[in-house]
């Protein structure tokens, strides 16, 4: 029987380490090796060769989406479940999109994480059926320019129109014309609204 090599990229040592002892409870997996963040995550993957890696989204500098496209365009084959806290429409709509062969939320049990690891190594992808109704619905909604993200974030900091356009260097008619058309995609009231739904679909961080 040839063993599923399996490697984990996450911030947190408590979850390494957690995921490092529910793998090696299966005879059919291998854990082979652990990495602390995003930074170097292509790098460790190209190093460490596994059938499967486990990568979280939520880490400081370099996140899991962005560590998921280094890792995929130094090798497209590569097979990628992303194992993460993060159940908003963007990290899941982005994740797969990029070529994520899975998604999983850290609240899952053991057994589903490793019922994605099978079905990954196997050459399926693993989408519950939760993700995959996000996912089916984010990409029916319409999308966002960064420039409107940019103004959004901005709003999000409580900066006024005239404040945006001097640190975006536009026009003031230039974001209320950007305003009018994110209001009109998330189906806003007014800026606190507009702000509210964007933090939850995952469109830009919320506020600490």
């Amino acid at each position: 029987m040839k063993r599923i090599r399996v490697a984990v990229i996450d911030d947190h040592s408590v979850v390494r380490m957690g995921l490092k002892f529910t793998v090696r409870l299966f005879k059919d997996l291998d854990f082979v090796g652990e990495h602390d963040s995003g930074a170097g995550a292509a790098d460790f993957v190209a190093r460490v060769k596994p059938d499967v890696t486990l990568l979280d989204i939520r880490m400081p500098g370099t996140d899991g989406i962005a560590a998921l496209e280094e890792i995929l365009a130094a090798n497209p084959k590569a097979k990628v479940v992303m194992l993460t806290t993060s159940g908003t429409d963007e990290d899941i709509y982005r994740s797969l999109e990029l070529g994520a062969k899975g998604y999983v939320l850290k609240t899952e049990a053991a057994d589903d994480i490793v019922a994605a690891i099978r079905a990954v190594a196997a050459g399926e992808r693993y989408i519950p059926e939760p993700v995959r109704v996000i996912y089916e619905r984010r990409a029916a909604s319409p999308t966002f320019s960064d420039k409107e993200i940019d103004t959004l974030r901005l709003v999000s900091e409580g900066k006024q129109n005239r404040e945006i356009a001097e640190a975006l260097e536009v026009s003031e008619i230039t974001v209320k014309v950007r305003l009018s058309s994110v209001f009109a995609k998330l189906g806003a009231r007014d800026r606190v609204d507009a702000v509210n739904r964007a933090v939850e679909r995952g469109l830009i961080p919320p506020r600490a």
